[in-house]
């Protein structure tokens, strides 16, 4: 199975987080991906802290480390239309999320790959995505 890290799930693997760690040592290493949106979150977040802090450098590296050795997916044109019909679908039944989190959801649903969050509550609501935490069995 291919699994695609959110943001958050992201996150905790730069912060080492231990039970992501665990989730990463039972995963193929080219098995995980991440996707542009993602990619843009963590440059923004790390853009926010002054430049020469230790948690800038520290987090710059973690974040180069991760690139160095997981493939970006990319936004094909099926991401596209699966991002119009998750987000009308959503907007239709009151239950819009960010779209940011669309965006992650459209770019694995193109590329039939599994999401990996900390976010179930929002990712739970887009009909047809395959997604988890990264604590739970895989």
């Amino acid at each position: 199975m291919i699994f695609v890290l959110d943001t958050t799930a992201f996150s905790a693997a730069m912060r080492n987080e231990p039970e992501m760690v665990g989730f990463l040592q039972k995963v193929n290493p080219g098995n995980i991906r991440v996707v542009p949106p993602v990619v843009a979150e963590i440059e923004y977040g790390i853009a926010r802290i002054f430049a020469s802090t230790k948690k800038y450098l520290l987090l710059s590296a973690q974040k180069e480390r991760l690139l160095k050795v997981i493939k970006v997916l990319p936004w094909i044109p099926e991401s596209s239309e699966y991002f119009g019909k998750i987000k009308a679908e959503l907007e239709s039944s009151g239950n819009l999320i960010d779209d940011f989190d669309i965006a992650i959801a459209s770019i694995a649903m193109s590329h039939s790959v599994h999401v990996v969050t900390a976010n179930l509550s929002h990712f739970k609501r887009i009909e047809g995505l395959s997604c988890q935490h990264w604590t739970d069995s895989q």
